[in-house]
């Protein structure tokens, strides 16, 4: 397994005016981000709005993602109904995955055992190279420890802000991979209670602001990496705007101000509204002024 601690750049997919993937842009934006310091991409992950996607979306997104970063980690997003995950799994595993993400449940009324259940099936089709994505408490801890200490998962993407709950399940399996799963205005803070890595979606437009915050983390340089939080706080405050549902249109307003023509999100995803635009705007011209993007 390549080295998993750092940053995970959750990648965007680009769409044609038609809804399609346009597959040349995303090659394009792997090799750019690859070229300035990324090395762990996470293909079909939420920011890549993976419940929008088939299967052979996800198979091809994984190969051009290989393909175009051959030095990089790929995680491969994955989730939904049982067997097709299982068949997911093994086919993104056979196309270049250096492992999977299992994306948190959506099972309306799922409990810890159905979840075992399900967890472990995945892993065994992954040969236990998993990474569970928490982002509700539904996903106790009891089972996220009871399935990295079987080797059913090697970490969790722990994208719940409860920073006593992490704490408590950290310390009692500190050897696992533990990653901040709320980007860089949370990164910090999991930081400093035992996270060895975080996710990021602006990234995708800025990877110098992602890449310098992975330093200053790894530096245990926390007054640094508190002046970047300060610096991405108003954008990704924007991303959490009713209840999320920005989260993805924002990362893509801010790619077309890095030169990608990306495309709409797909419905039910939609696009910015002008004044949210102008806020992406804004927050882009100060990255720019910090030396940390370009216009």
């Amino acid at each position: 397994m390549p080295e998993l601690e750092g940053l995970w750049l959750t990648n965007v997919t680009p769409f044609s005016s038609g809804g399609s993937i346009d597959y040349a842009t995303y090659s394009r934006h792997v090799q750019w981000l690859a070229a300035n310091g990324v090395k762990r991409m996470v293909p079909a992950g939420n920011t890549g709005e993976y419940a929008s996607l088939d299967a052979a979306e996800v198979i091809r997104l994984t190969e051009l993602t290989r393909e175009n970063a051959p030095g990089a980690a790929v995680l491969t997003g994955v989730g939904g109904p049982v067997g097709q995950t299982v068949e997911l799994t093994r086919a993104v595993i056979a196309a270049g995955a250096d492992a999977v993400m299992i994306h948190h449940p959506v099972h309306t009324h799922a409990g810890h055992d159905g979840l075992a259940d399900y967890f472990r099936r995945i892993s065994e089709a992954a040969e236990g190279r998993t990474i569970l994505y928490k982002r509700s408490h539904r996903v106790d801890d009891k089972l996220v420890l009871e399935l990295l200490r079987e080797g059913s998962a090697i970490g969790v993407k722990y994208a719940v802000n409860d920073l006593i709950a992490f704490r408590r399940a950290q310390v009692q399996l500190p050897e696992a991979l533990w990653i901040c799963g709320t980007a860089e205005l949370w990164a910090p803070f999991f930081h400093l209670l035992g996270a060895v890595g975080f996710t990021s979606g602006l990234g995708n437009a800025a990877p110098h602001v992602a890449v310098a915050m992975e330093e200053a983390l790894t530096e245990n340089d926390l007054l640094r990496a508190m002046e970047l939080r300060e610096l991405v706080r108003d954008l990704e405050e924007l991303r959490a705007e009713e209840d999320a549902a920005k989260n993805v249109p924002v990362i893509r307003s801010a790619m077309t101000l890095a030169g990608f023509d990306i495309g709409p999100p797909r419905p039910p995803l939609a696009s910015l509204a002008a004044s949210d635009d102008e806020r992406v705007s804004r927050s882009w011209s100060s990255w720019c002024t910090a030396g940390l993007a370009s216009e």
